[in-house]
């Protein structure tokens, strides 16, 4: 090869390498729950849900109410409904339509301690972050004014570009056993 078509194949290649370093990246914007659902946004519960003995809250995930101490993958999206208070013997909330007044989110973050060799001190992990990314809708009705609020949220690798849950992934939790309206 002379040098004029290497010269000239390496600035092809440089030209190709710069110019892709410049094309502009398809992004997809994700609109987030608290952004979609306004206070008078309605929770429309559309199966009976019981609430075992004292007990003031119910956990959902996947359309589902789960309970027991390992019943949710805290990674995926879950809801928990909460009443007001606990009671002595069970109780079911009747389907109806609960008004949401206020929407708040926060982000709550899990350390977890590092894995250890007992007795010899040796760290073997190191201490891994989480972060609860929770949105919160308050509620109220005339009819069931026992109701309280519900949580929606789920755990996030900080590295993973963690974001609260949108509008679509509430709706996909809760499956069937609720909705929420936007008026």
């Amino acid at each position: 090869m002379n040098a004029f078509v290497q010269i000239s194949w390496l600035a092809a290649l440089l030209t190709t390498l710069l110019l892709s370093g410049c094309r502009g990246t398809a992004m997809t914007q994700q609109t987030y729950a608290y952004e979609e659902i306004k206070p008078g946004a309605t929770l429309v519960l559309r199966k009976a849900i019981r609430f075992p003995a004292y007990t003031a809250a119910v956990n959902i995930q996947d359309g589902e109410i789960k309970s027991g101490l390992f019943a949710l993958d805290q990674y995926h999206p879950n809801c928990r409904l909460e009443l007001k208070s606990q009671a002595h013997e069970a109780r079911t909330l009747q389907p109806g339509r609960f008004t949401i007044y206020k929407v708040s989110t926060y982000i709550e973050y899990v350390m977890r301690q590092p894995l250890k060799v007992a007795g010899w001190g040796i760290n073997l992990a190191s201490s891994i972050s989480d972060e609860i990314y929770s949105t919160t809708l308050h509620l109220k009705s005339a009819q069931q004014s026992e109701v309280e609020l519900m949580s929606c949220q789920h755990w996030e690798d900080p590295s993973n570009y963690p974001a609260h849950l949108s509008l679509g992934q509430i709706q996909k939790t809760l499956h069937g056993l609720m909705t929420i309206e936007n008026n």
